[in-house]
């Protein structure tokens, strides 16, 4: 899953927007601090766990987190493990009975594990090597949303770092034989776009680390 983050107003709190709902449509905004009285949230009660989270307040497609005592580079790859996790995982946001929305909130009616699936497409498509940067296409960021419906059929939306990259076709290619490997899988459409344009910002701290960018 690719999670993007978009700074605040304030700089203790920061929006993380996993490219999916988060909160139902009839659901408002919920706002939850630490050890304050509020709403039941397995997820917020998760994101506690990590040290130096101070508030969370969910909206229709973002999590915003407070946090305090820590920085950000530390903080910001917890976050980000595990609000994929849980949205993975097709955990409930509220207390309410109902997983997160979205395409891949959980077991199907008919036994797929679309979350599952997902994560294990997700995975595969690490085997998949950029040529130009020698490194795997999710890491360096050119996933950004790998979704399955109810009958297998798997959607992967990806990007490359330039437009024209000389190597397009290798890497659609590549992804969707990466995809086709899973076991479960019916049906594959990989759907190259360009918004948002790629960065280097949309690299893992892996990457980052791998070729030495500051974070």
């Amino acid at each position: 899953m690719f999670i993007q983050t978009e700074p605040t107003d304030d700089p203790s709190t920061l929006k993380f927007l996993p490219g999916r709902p988060v909160l139902h449509e009839e659901d408002r905004t919920v706002a939850i601090e630490r050890g304050q009285p509020g709403p039941a949230s397995p997820f917020a009660d998760r994101l506690f766990e990590i040290d130096g989270v101070l508030k969370v307040a969910f909206g229709r497609d973002y999590v915003a987190v407070t946090a305090g005592g820590r920085d950000w580079a530390e903080l910001k790859p917890e976050i980000l493990g595990a609000t994929a996790d849980h949205l993975l995982e097709g955990g409930e946001v509220l207390a309410s009975g109902r997983p997160a929305a979205g395409p891949s909130a959980g077991p199907a009616a008919g036994g797929i594990d679309r979350a599952a699936m997902a994560a294990a497409v997700e995975e595969a498509l690490r085997m998949v090597i950029d040529p130009e940067l020698g490194y795997n296409i999710v890491d360096i960021g050119l996933i950004y949303e790998v979704a399955v419906d109810e009958a297998g059929r798997v959607l992967v939306r990806m990007t490359t770092t330039t437009k024209g990259c000389p190597a397009t076709n290798y890497l659609q290619q590549g992804a969707d034989g990466a995809a086709w490997s899973v076991d479960g899988v019916t049906e594959v459409e990989v759907e190259l776009g360009y918004e948002p344009p790629w960065t280097p910002d949309m690299m893992s701290d892996e990457a980052k680390d791998h070729f030495g960018i500051r974070r």
